[in-house]
C-alpha cells in the first residue's frame, strides 16, 4: 500500500495518509480523516483552556469562584467540592437519542447543560488558583502536578520553588526555564538537563556554573563555551549585573546573538529511534510527534509525556493511552477511545467530555463510574450494543455541517464551533498562534477580552531596577503590564494581556533569595514570550550544514572530509533561519 494524497477540508492544503496510518484506522474502526494533522490538532486544542481564569458564581452554592470556563459560556459551573460530591447526578441530564438531528447538535446541548467543575485539580493543598494535582502551596500553575511552593508555571512536574517555567520536570529553584529537567538554580535557560547554577544556556547537560553556553556536556565555570577559573568566572558574572532588570535585558540580547555561533542538533531530544518530530525523549516509532516522551508507536501527537503511551494517534496532553484516537487532556488509563476530552480512566468509549472511570459510554458529559450510557442515559448492555451501530450509521448519513460547510461524521473530533473558548485563550494558540483575522477565517471563535478596571498604582517602567532596591511596599502595588506602555493600549499585544499584575509574598521572597529583578509583564504575556523560545511544531527537509571542519579546532571530520556533510533530515528549524543546523553525527562530534 502506498501513501494516499488528500486535500484538507479545513485549510485546503494537501496531506498524505501513510500505510501505517491506514492500518491504525482499520484497527480501531474509524474512517480516514478529512482534516490534515495540523488542523486536527488545532481542533482538539481549541477545546482546552489551560491558564485563563474567569470570575463566576457557583450555580449550586452561590459562592464566588474562579474557573477556566468564561462567563458567557452557557453551562453552569460548580465549586470543585460540590461538583465532586453526590449532591447532584449527571444522569439526571440524560436524553434519548434523536435520529432526526445530527449527533453533534445533541452532544452540544448536553455539553451546555451539564454543570462543569471549576478546573481539574486533585489532592491539591492551598493551590486554589490553578490546575494542579497532588501539589502544595502552588499559585497560578496549570497542567502541573506533584509540585511545591511554585507559581506562574505551565506543565511543571515534580518540582519545588520554581517560577515562570514551561515544560519543566524534577527541578528546584529555577526561573524562566523551558524544556528543562533535573536542574537546580537554573535561570533563563532552555533544553537543559542536570544543571546547577546555570544562566542563559541551551542544550547543556551536567553543567555547573555556566553562562551563555550552548551544547556543553559536564563542564564547570564556562562563559560562552570558554573555560574560566572560579574567581574569574565569579567576577565576570558580577560585571553582568544579573540582579538588575537592565542587566538581564542586556545579557539576553548578547546571549541570543552568541548562540547563533554554535551549531545546534536538528532535533531536540535523546534516546529516540525510528522517529520524526521534535522535543522527543525515550521513545521509538514516533511519527510527526512534538513534546512526546516515554512512548512508542505514536503518530501526530503533542505534549504526551506521562508513560505509558503506545499505539495511538492524534493524542494531545494525555497519559496512559493505548489505541486512542483524537484524544486530549486525559489521564489514568485511556484505551480504545475516539474523541475523548478531559476524561480520566476511559475504556472503549467515544465522544465524551469531563468523565471519570467510564467504560463503554458514548456522547456523555461529566459521568463518574458509569458504563453503557449514551447522552447520559443508562442502558442495559444489550440495548447499548444494539443502539451504538445505529448511531454511528446515523452520524455518517446525517453529518453535522458547520457554517463553513465542513461536514463532521463519525471519527471526527467535536466541531470547533462547539468550543466555549476563544481561540487565543486555548492551547491551540500556544502551538499555532493565529491572530484574529486568520482565526475567524477558519471559523474559530475569537473572544475579545473585557477591559479590566484596575486601579493602577505603578507602571512597569517605574519598578526598581534591582531587587535590592525593592521594599515590601511593592506587595501593595498594582503594576501596569509593560505591554500597556509606550503607546500600547488594552489588547495591543494580542495575547489576552491581563493589563496589570501584583507581586505576591512568595514571589518576592523568591526574587530576593535568587537575587533576581522583578518582572515587567503580566503572567499571560510572560508565558507567550517563553513559548517563542521553542520551535514551532512543523518539519522541513534540510541538509546538514557542517562543511567538514569542527567548530572547536578546525579538524577535518573523517566522515565527510571532502566537503559538506551529505546527511539530510526533517527538522523544526525552518530554511532561512540563522541557526547552524547539524545532523546528529556531526553535532555529537562537536559536543564530545
Amino acid at each position: 500500500m502506498t501513501e494516499e494524497p488528500r486535500k484538507c477540508k479545513n485549510c485546503g492544503n494537501e496531506f498524505h495518509i501513510q500505510p501505517a496510518d491506514m492500518d491504525f484506522y482499520k484497527k480501531i474502526d474509524v474512517p480516514p480523516p478529512t482534516f490534515c494533522w495540523r488542523c486536527r490538532a488545532i481542533r482538539r486544542m481549541g477545546f482546552r483552556n489551560m491558564r485563563h481564569l474567569y470570575p463566576r458564581t457557583c450555580a449550586a452554592t452561590g459562592k464566588k469562584i474562579f474557573t477556566l470556563m468564561p462567563p458567557e459560556a452557557p453551562m453552569p459551573v460548580y465549586d470543585n467540592r460540590y461538583w465532586n460530591s453526590d449532591n447532584w447526578d449527571p444522569l439526571a441530564y440524560g436524553k434519548e437519542y434523536d435520529f432526526s438531528r445530527p449527533f453533534f447538535d445533541q452532544i452540544r446541548d448536553l455539553y451546555n447543560a451539564v454543570p462543569w467543575g471549576v478546573m481539574w485539580s486533585m489532592e491539591a493543598v492551598n493551590s486554589e488558583y490553578g490546575e494542579v494535582a497532588y501539589s502544595k502551596n502552588c499559585y497560578m500553575c496549570f497542567d502541573s502536578g506533584y509540585d511545591e511552593d511554585s507559581s506562574y508555571n505551565v506543565t511543571l512536574l515534580y518540582s519545588k520553588r520554581c517560577f515562570d517555567c514551561l515544560n519543566v520536570k524534577d527541578c528546584e529553584l529555577c526561573y524562566h526555564c523551558i524544556n528543562t529537567n533535573q536542574s537546580y538554580k537554573t535561570f533563563f535557560s532552555r533544553n537543559c538537563s542536570s544543571c546547577v547554577e546555570v544562566w542563559f544556556s541551551q542544550d547543556c547537560t551536567g553543567c555547573t556554573n555556566c553562562f551563555g553556553c550552548s551544547g556543553l556536556r559536564n563542564k564547570n565555570y564556562h562563559i560562552f563555551n570558554e573555560p574560566y577559573d572560579k574567581e574569574t568566572y565569579a567576577a565576570k558574572l558580577r560585571e553582568l549585573k544579573l540582579d538588575s532588570w537592565q542587566g538581564i535585558q542586556d545579557a539576553r540580547k548578547t546571549v541570543e546573538e552568541a548562540w547563533l555561533k554554535f551549531p545546534v542538533k536538528y532535533q531536540h531530544g535523546f534516546q529516540v529511534t525510528h522517529s520524526s518530530g521534535d522535543y522527543l525523549y525515550n521513545g521509538t516509532e514516533l511519527e510527526n510527534c512534538f513534546f512526546v516522551g516515554t512512548a512508542q508507536n505514536m503518530r501526530h501527537c503533542q505534549s504526551v509525556i506521562y508513560p505509558p503511551n503506545k499505539d495511538s494517534m492524534d493524542v494531545t496532553s494525555s497519559e496512559g493511552t493505548e489505541l486512542a484516537y483524537e484524544t486530549i487532556a486525559t489521564g489514568g488509563s485511556v484505551q480504545r477511545t475516539v474523541a475523548i476530552e478531559e476524561c480520566e480512566n476511559a475504556i472503549e468509549s467515544a465522544y465524551s467530555i469531563n468523565c471519570r472511570q467510564i467504560s463503554k459510554v458514548f456522547g456523555c458529559v461529566a459521568l463518574r463510574s458509569k458504563s453503557y450510557c449514551i447522552l447520559n442515559k443508562r442502558y442495559s448492555k444489550e440495548e447499548y450494543e444494539a443502539l451504538l451501530p445505529l448511531i454511528r450509521e446515523h452520524m455518517d448519513d446525517m453529518p453535522y455541517v458547520d457554517a463553513l460547510g465542513r461536514a463532521h461524521r463519525y471519527g471526527d473530533f467535536f466541531p470547533m464551533d462547539m468550543s466555549p473558548f476563544g481561540y487565543a485563550q486555548t492551547q491551540a494558540f500556544d502551538y499555532f498562534p493565529f491572530r484574529e483575522e486568520e482565526a475567524r477565517k477558519f471559523g474559530y471563535h475569537w473572544r475579545t477580552s473585557e477591559k479590566r478596571a484596575y486601579d493602577i498604582s505603578l507602571k512597569a517602567s517605574e519598578l526598581p531596577d534591582s531587587i535590592r532596591e525593592t521594599d515590601d511596599g511593592i506587595l501593595e502595588q498594582v503594576v501596569q503590564c509593560g505591554h500597556m506602555e509606550n503607546g500600547g493600549h488594552f489588547g495591543s499585544c494580542d495575547v489576552d494581556c491581563a493589563s496589570a499584575f501584583r507581586i505576591t509574598r512568595a514571589e518576592l521572597d523568591f526574587y530576593r533569595q535568587m537575587n533576581l529583578p522583578l518582572p515587567r509583564l503580566c503572567f499571560n504575556c510572560r508565558h507567550v514570550g517563553r513559548i517563542q523560545w521553542r520551535n514551532a511544531p512543523a518539519l522541513y527537509s534540510r541538509q546538514c550544514v557542517c562543511d567538514g571542519k569542527t567548530f572547536k579546532n578546525g579538524e577535518i571530520h573523517a566522515l565527510h572530509a571532502q566537503g559538506r556533510c551529505p546527511n539530510t533530515f526533517e527538522t523544526s528549524y525552518a530554511p532561512g533561519r540563522p541557526e547552524i543546523v547539524y545532523c546528529e553525527t556531526c553535532y555529537n562530534i562537536e559536543t564530545a
